[in-house]
């Protein structure tokens, strides 16, 4: 049985997620997605467009700092991990993805490693 106070609360929950949310056509996620409400409110942000797709960071550039492709894979999945956790970058992105961003900071010389 539900008691009258959790049914209030499911009630409230109902509420506000059919006030934070707009029905959309063609989502492939379903009826719904995040309305104005919540998009404002965060602290992040908006990160710079990367118009030059899989080109940013060139791998030439990278093959600059770091001397070997395996020693760059290496360090770019480990400090992509990092990020994927942490949520952090200490260079300021213009990609969107972890590993991109792991490669900017390798690239701007953030990340170092001993071999």
């Amino acid at each position: 049985m539900i008691k009258e106070n959790d049914l209030q609360k499911l009630k409230d929950m109902k509420e506000e997620i059919t006030t934070n949310y707009r029905p959309t056509a063609g989502n492939r996620f379903g009826e719904y997605a995040f309305s104005g409400d919540l998009e404002n409110s965060g602290q992040k942000k908006a990160p710079q467009k990367n118009t030059d797709g899989l080109r940013y960071p060139s791998i030439d550039d990278l093959l600059e700092v770091v001397d070997s492709k395996y020693k760059l894979a290496y360090l770019a999945a480990k400090r992509a991990k990092i990020i994927k956790k942490d949520d952090y970058s200490s260079v300021d992105n213009r990609c969107v993805k972890p590993v991109g961003k792991a490669l900017e900071e390798i690239l701007a010389e953030k990340v170092t490693a001993k071999f």
